[in-house]
């Protein structure tokens, strides 16, 4: 894989592709293996969360606020980021992403496990540090991937938060992965750029497993894997760290329109919607709360994608792992708009629809 080869793929991406995936398999000339519409964290704009969290106009903080500052901060990026992508008829779309400010409700105290295992691997060593998760099966784990002859990753996309690292090139590894099981996880990983360099990179792994009912009854494992060989005797060689329990699972609260139940925790969003059919289109996800303010996850006319991964399942479940943490005990209602799509022969409708959870 060559660094020009590399470069155009990024280029190339649109702004509703998996980036990190195209990136690496445009370029190595292989087929995506990832199924859903999990969004890339480059089509995004780094925001301020307004205000601090509260309660009784008190701000508060959990006892292990390291974690969430780095989990669930801005990454080193500032307050803002923008950018402009070119679509396939030619036209600029510009696109955001807002994050939070680190800060946790005292609910979430506890929540944090230490994991404290490593794999070591052509050269690199992934450390893997604390990690949250909600019923859902989602939520976030933070990491050190070292080599001290330097970390082979993608210099542009880390200026926009993605790390993105060479795996196919001598030396080099893959971006780490997550397994529940056998199962491996989508996952998406970013760079602390004030606390990581060339040869220390330090990151957050955001995750969601893709069926919770299997995927939760199994330890967890980090992966780092790369390529030995060339043409038809290389091979791809992956290690494992040790098997880690999850001891500790974060509450989701349960809302619902009509029979369409939805639950959300500090970490995720995810909706089970049967009836809508395969051709339904998501366009705008909002949480409302008590005080009257709303946290866009999403909004297509407006280019804010506020979430590091959206995964659709094959049951008919839809899941969100914001960029801010959700304030749950303070939400009134969550809203989906989209595009439902039927065909009846050669004609195909489109019907926009609205649904509020309470």
């Amino acid at each position: 894989m060559k660094s020009n080869q590399i470069k155009q793929a990024f280029e190339s991406v649109q702004a509703d592709s998996d980036l990190a995936d195209r990136v690496l398999y445009a370029a190595a000339g292989e087929p995506l293996r990832r199924k859903g519409h999990a969004k890339p964290l480059y089509v995004a704009v780094i925001g301020c969360l307004a205000g601090v969290l509260a309660t009784g106009g008190v701000a508060y903080a959990v006892v292990n606020s390291s974690y969430f500052a780095s989990a669930w901060g801005n990454h080193g990026n500032g307050e803002s980021v923008t950018w402009t992508n070119g679509g396939s008829s030619g036209t600029k779309y510009t696109y955001t992403r807002e994050f939070g400010d680190g800060i946790a409700p005292q609910s979430l105290e506890g929540s944090v496990q230490k994991v404290n295992l490593s794999v070591e691997g052509n050269g690199y060593t992934l450390d893997i540090h604390e990690m949250a998760i909600d019923e859902n099966g989602c939520g976030a784990v933070t990491f050190t991937l070292s080599n001290p002859n330097g970390v082979n990753y993608y210099k542009p996309a880390a200026e926009l938060g993605e790390l993105v690292l060479y795996g196919e090139e001598e030396g080099g590894v893959s971006t780490p992965s997550m397994n529940f099981g056998e199962e491996w996880a989508d996952t998406r990983c970013t760079i602390d750029k004030d606390t990581s360099s060339d040869t220390v990179i330090n990151g957050t792994m955001y995750f969601a497993s893709w069926n919770r009912d299997r995927d939760l009854r199994h330890a967890v494992t980090w992966n780092i894997s790369w390529t030995e060989g060339k043409g038809e005797d290389a091979k791809v060689i992956e290690v494992s760290t040790p098997e880690f329990s999850i001891g500790a699972y974060v509450d989701t609260k349960k809302l619902s329109s009509d029979d369409s139940p939805l639950e959300i925790s500090p970490f995720s969003i995810q909706t089970h919607i049967d009836d809508l059919g395969d051709e339904a289109v998501d366009h705008k996800l909002t949480v409302i709360y008590k005080d009257g303010s709303e946290q866009v996850i999403k909004d297509d006319a407006a280019g804010a994608y506020n979430f590091y991964v959206s995964l659709a399942r094959n049951n008919g479940e839809n899941i969100w792992v914001p960029t801010k943490l959700i304030d749950v005990d303070q939400v009134v209602s969550v809203t989906l708009e989209g595009t439902r799509c039927t065909s009846t022969g050669e004609t195909q409708t489109q019907e926009p629809f609205t649904i509020i959870y309470s």
